[in-house]
Protein backbone atom coordinates (compact mmCIF):
# COMPACT_ATOMS: atom_id res chain seq x y z
CA UNK A 1 0.00 0.00 0.00
CA UNK A 2 1.35 3.38 -0.87
CA UNK A 3 1.31 5.74 1.97
CA UNK A 4 0.38 9.09 1.63
CA UNK A 5 2.53 12.09 2.14
CA UNK A 6 1.59 14.64 4.65
CA UNK A 7 3.92 17.85 5.27
CA UNK A 8 5.59 17.89 8.12
CA UNK A 9 4.50 20.80 10.09
CA UNK A 10 0.69 18.93 10.02
CA UNK A 11 2.05 15.84 11.89
CA UNK A 12 4.54 18.05 14.48
CA UNK A 13 5.24 21.18 16.36
CA UNK A 14 8.65 22.41 15.10
CA UNK A 15 10.33 25.05 17.50
CA UNK A 16 12.93 27.77 15.73
CA UNK A 17 16.41 27.62 17.94
CA UNK A 18 16.89 30.29 20.31
CA UNK A 19 19.25 32.93 20.02
CA UNK A 20 23.39 32.15 19.93
CA UNK A 21 23.42 34.88 22.27
CA UNK A 22 21.97 32.91 25.52
CA UNK A 23 24.71 30.01 25.27
CA UNK A 24 27.91 32.21 26.08
CA UNK A 25 28.58 30.95 29.07
CA UNK A 26 28.11 27.02 28.11
CA UNK A 27 30.46 24.86 30.01
CA UNK A 28 31.36 22.04 31.84
CA UNK A 29 31.36 20.89 35.45
CA UNK A 30 28.81 23.00 36.51
CA UNK A 31 25.17 22.81 37.42
CA UNK A 32 22.44 24.21 35.30
CA UNK A 33 20.68 22.96 32.36
CA UNK A 34 22.30 20.48 30.28
CA UNK A 35 22.53 22.39 26.40
CA UNK A 36 21.88 19.99 23.39
CA UNK A 37 24.61 20.93 20.79
CA UNK A 38 25.09 19.40 17.17
CA UNK A 39 28.37 17.64 18.49
CA UNK A 40 26.19 15.74 20.66
CA UNK A 41 24.01 13.49 18.13
CA UNK A 42 25.33 9.86 17.69
CA UNK A 43 25.49 7.83 14.65
CA UNK A 44 22.24 6.13 15.98
CA UNK A 45 20.32 9.07 16.36
CA UNK A 46 20.74 9.46 20.14
CA UNK A 47 22.37 12.12 22.55
CA UNK A 48 24.62 11.13 24.54
CA UNK A 49 24.54 13.15 27.99
CA UNK A 50 27.86 12.23 29.32
CA UNK A 51 29.11 15.13 26.61
CA UNK A 52 26.13 17.45 27.42
CA UNK A 53 27.57 20.79 28.52
CA UNK A 54 25.71 23.34 30.78
CA UNK A 55 23.72 26.86 30.75
CA UNK A 56 24.95 27.44 34.86
CA UNK A 57 22.07 30.36 34.74
CA UNK A 58 19.44 30.02 32.54
CA UNK A 59 17.54 32.72 31.38
CA UNK A 60 13.63 32.44 32.06
CA UNK A 61 13.77 32.86 28.17
CA UNK A 62 15.02 29.55 27.36
CA UNK A 63 12.04 28.64 29.12
CA UNK A 64 10.13 27.72 25.60
CA UNK A 65 13.21 25.67 24.10
CA UNK A 66 13.15 23.52 26.67
CA UNK A 67 12.94 19.47 25.81
CA UNK A 68 11.51 16.60 26.55
CA UNK A 69 11.45 12.52 25.91
CA UNK A 70 10.28 11.94 22.20
CA UNK A 71 10.89 15.13 21.60
CA UNK A 72 13.56 14.99 18.24
CA UNK A 73 16.21 17.65 17.51
CA UNK A 74 17.56 18.05 14.10
CA UNK A 75 20.50 20.21 13.38
CA UNK A 76 20.00 23.67 11.45
CA UNK A 77 23.04 25.20 10.89
CA UNK A 78 26.24 23.68 9.15
CA UNK A 79 26.02 19.77 9.03
CA UNK A 80 22.38 20.16 8.48
CA UNK A 81 19.79 16.98 8.91
CA UNK A 82 21.75 15.28 11.88
CA UNK A 83 19.12 14.17 14.01
CA UNK A 84 18.22 12.49 17.42
CA UNK A 85 15.33 10.97 19.28
CA UNK A 86 15.09 11.98 23.31
CA UNK A 87 14.55 9.40 25.16
CA UNK A 88 14.23 9.08 29.22
CA UNK A 89 15.86 12.30 31.39
CA UNK A 90 15.48 14.49 29.15
CA UNK A 91 12.90 16.85 30.61
CA UNK A 92 15.31 19.57 31.77
CA UNK A 93 17.52 19.94 28.72
CA UNK A 94 17.51 22.69 26.65
CA UNK A 95 18.39 22.75 22.82
CA UNK A 96 21.19 25.08 21.27
CA UNK A 97 20.92 27.39 18.50
CA UNK A 98 22.32 25.74 15.88
CA UNK A 99 19.25 23.02 16.27
CA UNK A 100 15.64 23.09 15.64
CA UNK A 101 13.17 21.03 18.13
CA UNK A 102 10.53 18.54 16.73
CA UNK A 103 7.74 17.37 18.76
CA UNK A 104 5.63 14.54 17.24
CA UNK A 105 1.95 14.44 17.81
CA UNK A 106 1.75 11.08 18.28
CA UNK A 107 -1.54 10.04 17.56
CA UNK A 108 -0.81 11.33 13.82
CA UNK A 109 3.07 9.26 13.52
CA UNK A 110 5.41 7.30 15.72
CA UNK A 111 8.38 9.74 17.12
CA UNK A 112 11.01 6.59 16.65
CA UNK A 113 9.69 5.94 12.67
CA UNK A 114 10.11 10.03 12.02
CA UNK A 115 13.56 10.05 13.33
CA UNK A 116 14.38 7.23 10.88
CA UNK A 117 12.86 8.72 8.51
CA UNK A 118 14.31 11.87 8.56
CA UNK A 119 17.58 10.19 8.66
CA UNK A 120 16.91 8.35 5.63
CA UNK A 121 19.78 9.36 3.51
CA UNK A 122 17.39 10.90 0.12
CA UNK A 123 14.69 12.65 2.44
CA UNK A 124 18.49 14.43 4.34
CA UNK A 125 19.17 15.26 0.28
CA UNK A 126 15.74 16.34 0.63
CA UNK A 127 16.21 18.72 3.51
CA UNK A 128 19.32 19.59 1.95
CA UNK A 129 17.86 20.92 -1.29
CA UNK A 130 15.81 23.50 1.09
CA UNK A 131 19.01 25.15 2.59
CA UNK A 132 20.07 28.79 2.28
CA UNK A 133 23.23 28.70 0.89
CA UNK A 134 25.63 30.98 2.30
CA UNK A 135 28.92 31.12 4.35
CA UNK A 136 26.97 28.45 6.51
CA UNK A 137 24.38 26.27 5.23
CA UNK A 138 21.26 27.46 7.15
CA UNK A 139 17.52 25.08 7.37
CA UNK A 140 14.87 27.30 8.74
CA UNK A 141 11.43 26.18 10.43
CA UNK A 142 9.90 26.97 7.61
CA UNK A 143 11.13 24.90 5.31
CA UNK A 144 11.28 22.44 7.47
CA UNK A 145 7.36 22.54 7.84
CA UNK A 146 7.08 22.34 4.41
CA UNK A 147 8.80 19.32 4.01
CA UNK A 148 6.64 16.49 3.10
CA UNK A 149 6.80 12.83 5.07
CA UNK A 150 5.50 9.55 4.41
CA UNK A 151 3.21 8.25 6.61
CA UNK A 152 2.29 4.88 6.18
CA UNK A 153 -1.24 3.52 8.93
CA UNK A 154 0.61 4.27 12.51
CA UNK A 155 0.35 0.39 13.45
CA UNK A 156 2.66 -0.17 10.64
CA UNK A 157 4.56 2.80 11.99
CA UNK A 158 4.98 0.81 15.43
CA UNK A 159 5.89 -2.48 14.20
CA UNK A 160 9.15 -0.54 11.76
CA UNK A 161 9.47 1.47 15.01
CA UNK A 162 10.23 -1.80 17.02
CA UNK A 163 12.87 -3.08 14.37
CA UNK A 164 14.18 0.34 14.16
CA UNK A 165 14.78 0.72 18.03
CA UNK A 166 15.93 -2.86 18.07
CA UNK A 167 19.14 -1.89 15.14
CA UNK A 168 19.66 1.22 17.13
CA UNK A 169 20.70 -0.89 20.73
CA UNK A 170 22.81 -2.76 18.62
CA UNK A 171 24.49 0.05 16.72
CA UNK A 172 25.35 1.30 20.45
CA UNK A 173 26.48 -1.85 21.26
CA UNK A 174 29.10 -2.06 18.66
CA UNK A 175 30.34 1.25 19.33
CA UNK A 176 30.75 0.46 22.80
CA UNK A 177 32.54 -2.74 21.50
CA UNK A 178 34.62 0.17 19.32
CA UNK A 179 35.51 2.46 21.90
CA UNK A 180 36.57 -0.70 24.36
CA UNK A 181 38.82 -2.07 21.92
CA UNK A 182 40.48 1.99 20.98
CA UNK A 183 40.94 1.85 24.89
CA UNK A 184 42.63 -1.99 24.65
CA UNK A 185 44.87 -0.94 22.05
CA UNK A 186 46.23 2.42 23.90
CA UNK A 187 46.25 0.86 27.51
CA UNK A 188 48.99 -1.81 25.34
CA UNK A 189 51.29 0.84 24.46
CA UNK A 190 50.78 2.47 28.34
CA UNK A 191 51.75 -1.11 29.55
CA UNK A 192 54.86 -1.66 27.16
CA UNK A 193 56.07 1.72 26.73
CA UNK A 194 54.87 3.30 30.32
CA UNK A 195 53.31 6.89 30.05
CA UNK A 196 56.54 8.80 29.27
CA UNK A 197 58.18 8.89 26.30
CA UNK A 198 62.03 10.40 25.80
CA UNK A 199 61.14 14.16 25.33
CA UNK A 200 64.92 14.26 22.98
CA UNK A 201 64.33 13.78 19.07
CA UNK A 202 65.81 10.39 18.30
CA UNK A 203 68.98 11.94 16.25
CA UNK A 204 70.02 10.10 13.04
CA UNK A 205 73.58 9.55 12.51
CA UNK A 206 75.40 11.73 10.11
CA UNK A 207 77.47 10.17 7.52
CA UNK A 208 81.04 10.50 8.24
CA UNK A 209 83.11 13.51 7.02
CA UNK A 210 84.73 12.89 4.06
CA UNK A 211 88.71 12.52 3.90
CA UNK A 212 89.87 15.52 2.42
CA UNK A 213 92.95 13.97 0.16
CA UNK A 214 95.45 16.23 -1.06
CA UNK A 215 95.59 17.54 -4.50
CA UNK A 216 96.84 15.17 -6.86
CA UNK A 217 100.71 16.33 -8.36
CA UNK A 218 101.29 16.28 -11.94
CA UNK A 219 103.95 14.46 -12.65
CA UNK A 220 106.61 15.32 -15.84
CA UNK A 221 109.05 12.95 -17.47
CA UNK A 222 112.40 14.42 -18.29
CA UNK A 223 114.42 13.46 -21.41
CA UNK A 224 117.59 12.41 -20.75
Amino acid sequence: MTPRYVPLGDLCEITASPSSDLFTGLTVGVTGAPVVTPADITDSQRVSPETLRRLPEPPPTLARYRLRPNDLVLVRLGGVGRVALLGEGADDWVYHSSCIRIRPDADQINPVYLAAYLAYPPVVDQLLSHVQVGTVPVLTAGSLRSLHVALPELNLQTVMAGALTEVGLQMDIQQRILTRLGSVRQGLFTHMLGNDLPGEAISRPQPAARERKSPRTRRTNRMS
